[in-house]
């Protein structure tokens, strides 16, 4: 008797998608790239199309799971030939959800500013690869003639494929996530600029300067230390050779401590507006 594997896509490959903004404060997740808020046609393109092919995708998984459920109970030819047709239909929806996918993925990494030029040219080279591998074995997918093709195309996907689409686009994770927060270390350090600026110009008691300049010495200090910090992570990225989910929740730990700081940051500078406007 046939067995006809179910080929879902991984939870983690096809995360939920929002258009809701990052604060600053908020948690990091494995889809915190779905996060951001897509400004671009491109992008916006991508994401609507990605939502209707993963809805698609998960009406026709159900669907191969009661033709799987009902051959594995009757074990006719009626019942294998469903199977099998269903199979094959929900492969050519995960191809599509995934192809999508690494685009949006793709499309994402050329509109961010916080990935070097050179490392995101590689990585872009990579998705690209994992795109036409995909596409390569959707071609395979139309083209089953029975069932031993459908097991066969199957376990190529599952040996080959899914071990180079998790890395490339954990890879792609993990280097926008941390260009997120590198950009917002930047932008916090250009508004703590602006803000010294603006209270230089104004008049202070000598009590305010002394409170004023204590401020200052915490404020330069932490961000010496996210700088620190950040530095390390960034490096680590660039130099790593496995990328997997193992690895991305490891490095959104250590970013999650980059968070804490970056909002107690934030925290001085507001009080040292709060103070300059008394």
């Amino acid at each position: 008797m046939l067995t006809i594997a179910s080929h879902r896509v991984l939870a983690q490959d096809v995360p939920a998608t929002s258009s809701a903004p990052v604060a600053v404060t908020s948690g990091l997740s494995a889809d915190m790239i779905f996060l951001k808020r897509f400004s671009s046609v491109e992008s916006q393109r991508l994401i609507r199309l990605y939502q209707d092919q993963f809805e698609l995708y998960r009406q026709t998984d159900r669907e191969f799971t009661t033709a799987q459920a009902e051959y594995l109970q009757l074990g006719t030819l009626a019942s294998l030939e469903s199977a099998v047709v269903s199979s094959r239909k929900m492969m050519l929806d995960r191809c599509d959800v995934l192809i999508t996918y690494h685009e949006l993925l793709a499309t994402t990494l050329v509109d961010s500013l916080g990935v070097e030029l050179q490392l995101k040219q590689a990585t872009l080279g990579e998705l690209q690869h994992s795109i036409d591998a995909l596409k390569q074995i959707r071609l395979e997918i139309s083209n089953i003639q029975d069932r031993y093709d459908v097991g066969t195309i199957n376990a190529t996907f599952e040996t080959q494929l899914v071990p180079q689409l998790n890395s490339v686009a954990y890879k792609t994770l993990s280097q926008l996530v941390v260009a997120d927060l590198q950009s917002l270390l930047d932008k916090t350090k250009q508004v703590y600029a602006e803000l010294k600026t603006e209270l230089e110009q104004r008049t202070a008691t000598k009590l305010q300067l002394e409170e004023r300049k204590r401020a200052y010495t915490e404020v330069d200090a932490a961000v010496r230390e996210l700088e620190t910090q950040l530095a390390a992570v960034t490096e680590q990225v660039k130099t790593a050779e496995a990328f997997n989910w193992n690895s991305y929740q490891q490095l959104v730990g250590k970013l999650e401590k980059v968070y804490g700081g970056l909002g107690q940051v934030l925290t001085y500078i507001e009080e040292l507006e709060r103070d300059g406007n008394e």
